[in-house]
């Protein structure tokens, strides 16, 4: 920039409208152009440019510019810029261009910020070293003029140089000024070292602030809309510098905490190191959403470890991966699952639990009552084991009890740096004022239930900025309001005044196109009294993102509605006015409908915490198969309908009451069937004549009497709710330990996606290193491709239907394997350096490196959630069948449903051979399921009936074998396989469906848009009972 300015430089971006007249004039007048901000895509219009493909016509030189050709100027010189950490460019752009890369390392701004630090707190050593620097400059440049006047002197004598009087005196000048110049030298070094001895004592502070910024810089993983810039986060650490006790000064340091005195140094580096560290997190957890709060704290104390050399790569990623080593010989099946065997046969690998199983098996009894503990991280390890430092100890947890991980590492957290890094940073928008300036806008993400307007106008209002006084203007964006937000925008910025942009998210283009474009030049003649709010929702991952640059230059808030059945069932039922309350003719059922309906409302909400199947990255569908916005609008038009038909009603309409708020106004959101069956069973549980004489809603809760007002009834749900439990919803108290394993999860998982790049050491293995053990081990175990021609000749002129699936699903096995090792051969020669490495290959490689499936083989494959080591020995079942299936193509005696691509065409199938043998019509067919109570070695040969299919898995509920019925799981079992299931083809009018609960079929444990058929188990309870508790099936589960 310094360089080419006095030429005229002109900065543009891509994004800008006729950007390409601008690049036309540089390049005919021969100007610099700097293009920033680009994207992985260059506009193809620019390629003739960057890979200066000239045309000769005479005496002119030309350069092709979309469809005319322009005038080239030789002084014309082309700047790209880019914002992404990792570009992905064509091959070409690398040789038609200079690559400087300007990323700052952690070193060297442990090096900016160390001269920041100390130009804080030591002035004087500051202004010494960068005098010291200059002074050595001119030294170094006073050397290289005498060279120089020497050298021309010696080049230009005449005659014998000995003769030449006056070079000889010039040499001897020359000589006494450099002796004087390596005197000062040495004394001007020994100063700097000096100086740097003293500066050194103030490297940890500048050590964790580039720490923090580096794990700062790195949240984008989490979320897209984590973005922060470097000028913001110097600011912070200036702030924090500036408000840590025991400096010179104690200005700006809260009266709670001045010291009163000026502390030594080592104490002051070591509050300085406390006080910056906590500064930044609160800031950026201020924008954080609470879900990603203990993630970001608990990775920037590993950091901190890290830093230290305290932290073994062994064990850290063994918490992290959470690996482990099936084995047939569980002792202890009674009170350990498999599962968990499994990943403690993996810890004993690692020296320090090497004897683990050992101990378990001996003191079995202090390790069941600490495995049954409700809260084991409060409590002492078993034995030995509680004299291990805090940070071995998470791996126990990580190994036996994985639900409790997450509350284990809170503690951690805790231990290592204080209770307030794991506290909630409260919504303070006042606060967050103080990091505002004309320059920096603040951006508030939109939360449901959350007024942001009025937040603002009540401070604004405290400071003197209101509507009515002309300094106040708020928009909410939609179609046609870009051009009034902008004459807000354009007015208080030179007037001085706040501006409410609300809702950006809606006008995508307008924000990432003239809004963007002005944030990025906010400071530049912004009068002092202007602040800008932006508030917006986070886009969905499927959509267009909000622009880098906008939320870099903001400080971010997040707002979050309280979370929990008690705080949502206050939130909805405040809504409900006893002014309300008298308008209706029948107040007591009044009362007692709207506390159902706050309930239910509430119900709703908050059951999505335990998985929605069809949100980014979810792992479960048991709490909805869909995400709906559902609203206090809701709730509101149901107490207004439920009046108007009390009032026109002598009793209670309860039939309408339910049809109306369960399939209109809630259920208009509802898409999926078993949702709005889901939604139905709690209006069908809750509205009854039972709920007007004091229901209970779960254990130990029942509504409030229908004689109280509505703050009685408030005092009464604070002082009667009992501690949240599933059973609040309907759910098996199982479902706790299933959203807390998926917590863990997620967890370990978003902590390993935040670990940098590196090559391997200190015991670890670098991600190329990873990937290509894994990719070695996938590819000896690959199987050859099937013989399609060899298969079909094994067919009779005229396939059956059941022939039909096996020939399609070998086929599609063939696509898959065929990518799968297309891909593993191109990553290998990839690693070995004889291809180039594109973008699909990195991402392959990170994903064997990570223990995930590559995205070009589950788009290939079928829906699964397991890791890749999983799924790969799945993925050889699967062959297997394959195998035995298509060795004669006959129909196998038990077919494993979850091992198909396609598992509705065997239903299918089995319908047509049906309907084809008894001369029925396909349409008037339908699958009806039959549990037996056989196991899989006990079925000798195919069914006549139908087809005998085995893998189902049971959620939210167990299977009675002898009983054949549906029934309660059993404590912390949270899946059951079902013994061989019979289906068969019936026609729709002979189906026996009574006493049987219509049963989900999903082939992951997501849900969402993954229903392969309904299966019908008996039951001597009601369908509500299983519909509230999410009782599905399950073709493939991740234990």
């Amino acid at each position: 920039l310094n360089r080419e300015q006095e030429a005229g430089l002109k900065i543009i971006q891509l994004s800008q409208h006729k950007y390409i007249d601008t690049v036309e004039r540089c390049l005919e007048n021969g100007v610099p152009l700097l293009i920033e901000n680009l994207a992985d895509d260059i506009d193809a219009v620019l390629d003739p440019v960057v890979s200066r493909s000239l045309i000769k016509r005479g005496r002119s030189t030309l350069v092709k510019l979309g469809d005319k050709e322009v005038e080239y100027d030789s002084n014309f010189r082309l700047y790209l810029q880019t914002k992404l950490s990792n570009p992905h460019y064509r091959p070409e752009i690398n040789a038609q261009t200079t690559l400087v890369n300007f990323c700052v390392t952690e070193k060297g701004l442990e090096d900016q910020l160390l001269a920041l630090v100390v130009g804080k707190e030591r002035p004087d050593l500051q202004a010494q070293a960068a005098g010291l620097i200059r002074q050595l400059s001119e030294f170094t440049i006073q050397l290289k003029e005498l060279e120089d006047n020497l050298l021309f002197r010696l080049a230009n004598s005449q005659g014998d140089i000995l003769e030449d009087i006056e070079l000889i005196e010039n040499l001897e000048d020359t000589k006494k000024t450099a002796t004087e110049i390596a005197e000062k030298v040495v004394v001007a070094r020994q100063t700097e070292i000096d100086i740097n001895l003293a500066r050194e004592i103030y490297r940890p502070v500048a050590s964790r602030g580039s720490l923090v910024y580096f794990l700062i810089d790195s949240l984008n993983v989490l979320d897209r809309v984590y973005q922060y810039s470097m000028a913001n986060y110097v600011y912070i650490l200036k702030k924090g510098m500036d408000e840590t006790p025991g400096g010179s000064s104690e200005e700006k340091v809260h009266k709670d905490r001045k010291l009163g005195r000026q502390v030594d140094v080592k104490e002051r580096v070591k509050l300085l190191i406390a006080d910056t560290t906590y500064m930044s997190y609160a800031y950026i957890a201020s924008g954080l959403f609470e879900r990603d709060k203990i993630i970001v704290a608990a990775q920037m104390v590993m950091c901190i470890l890290k830093q230290k050399g305290e932290l073994n790569v062994v064990e850290f990623d063994y918490l992290l991966r959470g690996p482990k080593v099936m084995t047939n010989d569980n002792p202890l099946p009674e009170w350990i699952s498999d599962s968990v065997w499994a990943s403690v046969q993996s810890l004993k690998e690692i020296e320090v639990y090497s004897n683990l199983p050992d101990d378990i098996i001996g003191s079995a009894k202090r390790w069941k009552e600490w495995m049954e503990l409700e809260r084991p991280e409060s409590e002492p390890m078993p034995g030995d084991w509680k004299k291990l430092p805090v940070f071995q100890q998470l791996l126990l947890f990580r190994a036996l009890r994985p639900d409790r991980l997450t509350n284990a590492v809170t503690e951690f957290v805790k231990s290592q740096v204080g209770v307030q890094y794991t506290q909630s940073v409260a919504f303070n928008l006042e606060k967050s004022f103080e990091d505002c300036s004309p320059g920096t806008p603040c951006f508030i993400f939109l939360s449901p239930g959350v007024d942001v307007a009025a937040a603002v106008e009540k401070m604004g209002t405290a400071l003197g900025f209101t509507s009515e006084s002309g300094r106040y203007g708020a928009v909410s964006l939609g179609q046609g309001q870009e051009p009034v937000a902008m004459n807000y925008l354009t007015n208080f910025h030179k007037n001085g005044g706040w501006v409410l942009l609300q809702n950006i998210h809606l006008t995508i283009d307008w924000t990432s196109g003239p809004l963007n474009e002005r944030v990025d030049k906010l400071a530049e003649g912004a009068h002092k009294d202007f602040r800008l709010y932006l508030s917006a929702e986070p886009p969905p991952i499927l959509e267009r993102g909000l622009p880098i640059s906008l939320l870099k230059n903001s400080v971010k808030l997040t707002n979050e509605p309280p979370q929990g059945m008690h705080a949502n069932l206050k939130r909805a039922f405040v809504n409900f006015t006893d002014e309300m309350v008298d308008s209706c003719a029948k107040q007591a059922e009044f009362k007692s409908i709207i506390f159902a309906l706050s309930y239910f409302h509430a119900a709703l909400l908050e059951r999505k915490k335990f998985g929605v199947g069809n949100l980014p990255g979810t792992t479960s569908g048991i709490g909805w198969n869909m995400n709906y916005p559902f609203n206090t609008g809701d709730l509101l038009c149901c107490g207004q309908c439920a009046v108007n038909y009390l009032e026109n009603n002598n009793k209670v309409p309860w039939d309408d009451l339910k049809y109306i708020f369960g399939e209109i106004m809630y259920g208009g959101h509802i898409v999926e069937d078993w949702d709005r069956r889901l939604a139905f069973a709690y209006l069908d549980r809750y509205l009854q004549d039972e709920l007007l004489e004091q229901m209970e809603f779960f254990p130990k809760f029942t509504s409030p009497p229908n004689t109280l007002t509505q703050h009685q009834s408030l005092e009464f749900i604070d002082e009667t709710f009992p501690a949240e439990t599933p059973l609040a919803f309907g759910l098996h108290p199982n479902a706790e330990i299933g959203f807390r394993l998926r917590e863990t999860e997620n967890l370990c998982l978003q902590i390993l996606q935040l670990q940098p790049r590196e090559a391997g050491g200190d015991g670890g293995m670098s991600v190329e290193e990873k990937a290509k053990m894994t990719l070695d081990d996938i590819f000896d175990k690959l199987p050859e491709l099937f013989d399609m021609e060899d298969i079909r000749g094994k067919i009779d002129e005229v396939p059956t239907p059941y022939q039909m699936v096996a020939i399609q699903e070998t086929e599609r096995m063939n696509i898959l394997l065929s990518e799968m090792k297309r891909s593993l051969i191109e990553l290998d020669l990839g690693l070995k350096g004889d291809l180039t490495m594109s973008a699909p290959m990195e991402l392959i490689m990170m994903a064997l490196a990570n223990d995930g499936v590559p995205g070009g083989w589950e788009k290939l494959a079928y829906p699964s959630l397991r890791p890749l080591g999983s799924w790969v020995m799945n993925l050889l079942g699967r062959v297997q069948q394959l195998v035995d299936w298509s060795a004669d193509m006959a129909l196998l005696k038990v077919t494993w449903l979850s091992g198909l691509f396609n598992p509705q065409s065997f239903l299918t199938a089995v319908m047509q051979t049906t309907a084809r043998r008894n001369d029925w019509p396909l349409d008037k067919t339908m699958i009806l399921t039959e549990v037996t109570k056989k196991h899989l070695d006990q079925i000798e040969q195919p069914s006549r009936d139908g087809a005998f299919i085995h893998g189902l898995t049971l959620e939210g509920a167990r299977w009675d074998e002898k009983a054949g019925v549906l029934d309660e799981s059993k404590p912390k079992e949270l899946f059951t396989g079902l013994p061989v299931i019979l289906i068969r083809a019936v026609t729709a009018d002979k189906a026996e469906l009574k006493d049987a609960y219509r049963t989900p079929v999903y082939k992951t444990e997501r849900r969402f848009r993954e229903e392969v058929f309904t299966a019908q188990l008996k039951s001597k309870h009601g369908e509500n009972k299983w519909t509230l508790a999410g009782v599905c099936l399950f073709l493939d589960v991740v234990q």
